[in-house]
């Protein structure tokens, strides 16, 4: 009878966290665009001209071969950064066409979205401990505290009630490419945007005619 009721308890509290994390956030159930949206990110929209060439010339330093693109020997074998999994990881979010390469312009978008990301969740880390408890996400992330609730949800991918990098990350990512244009075209129509908009403007010796 004990056990009966220990493996009655055991399914109920099954099904109660099946419930909970069944009402996370996923782009595709998300109607007012995308869940990063209520969190203030503007990814691609955000970054100016300067910024892109920066992490072009990154990718510059990178490309050993000079082929254009990174190949996992290249950037996971060869690496120097941080550790071989970690490298790996960052390699294969960056791929977004899957086809065993990097290319500038997908390693300049993945720049863009975790440098971000990376900004918005640890300002939220107000006791600086280098990580977010939920608490801190729900008091800093958004207005709407139900939502932020569900958003944490998701991003808390260990489900242990706190935010690390590299943990939110993969979700950030995911979310942030979800039913988008590919990394080619989103970063080549954010800087034809930029040069347009620098174009506009009138240079600082014209200005002066202008006043």
């Amino acid at each position: 009878m004990n056990t009966l009721r220990l493996l009655t308890h055991s399914i109920f509290m099954f099904l109660v966290l099946h419930a909970t994390y069944a009402k996370s956030i996923r782009p595709e159930g998300f109607k007012l665009g995308s869940p990063l949206d209520p969190l203030g990110a503007k990814m691609e929209t955000g970054v100016d001209l300067q910024k892109i060439e920066g992490y072009s010339r990154f990718f510059d330093f990178t490309d050993k071969d000079n082929d254009g693109k990174h190949s996992k020997v290249e950037y996971v074998d060869n690496g120097n950064y941080l550790n071989p999994q970690s490298r790996a990881g960052i390699f294969n979010v960056s791929d977004n066409d899957r086809d065993g390469f990097v290319s500038r312009a997908e390693y300049i978008l993945n720049r863009i979205i975790t440098d971000e990301a990376k900004t918005i969740v640890q300002a939220m880390d107000a006791n600086k401990d280098g990580k977010v408890e939920r608490s801190e996400f729900i008091k800093h992330a958004m207005p709407d505290k139900k939502l932020a609730a569900q958003v944490f949800i998701d991003l808390d991918t260990d489900r242990n009630g706190i935010l690390q990098i590299p943990e939110y990350l993969k979700v950030w990512g995911m979310w942030a490419r979800y039913d988008r244009p590919s990394a080619d075209k989103r970063i080549s129509a954010r800087k034809a945007e930029l040069e347009k908009s620098n174009q506009a403007k009138p240079s600082s010796r014209g200005a002066q005619y202008l006043k």
